[in-house]
């Protein structure tokens, strides 16, 4: 099974063999998803301020909102459906 490396730059999980690791004098590993990335870092900018990532974290957010949506919507099903069963035990017992 491959491991997920995480950059250090937009913090995106990528394969381990894919990417760069950087190893500085002072012993920190920097490990980058793409050459995009290492070049934004070395240019000194913030992650927080580059449009693509934040880009893609609202993308992520909107994912995630959906998943629990859904999750939630399943869950009400599920209570639902133990309800029911519990009334039909209920109404067979007397």
């Amino acid at each position: 099974m491959l491991k997920m490396a995480t950059c250090s730059f937009c913090k995106k999980n990528y394969s381990e063999h894919k990417g760069v690791v950087i190893f500085t004098n002072d012993g920190r590993t920097l490990s980058y998803c793409s050459s995009k990335c290492r070049n934004n870092a070395n240019l000194g900018r913030d992650p927080k301020k580059v449009n693509w990532i934040r880009k893609r974290e609202d993308m992520r957010k909107i994912r995630e909102d959906k998943e629990k949506a859904k999750r939630a919507v399943l869950a009400d099903k599920e209570r639902e459906k133990i309800e029911e069963k519990k009334s039909e035990k209920r109404a067979a017992k007397k």
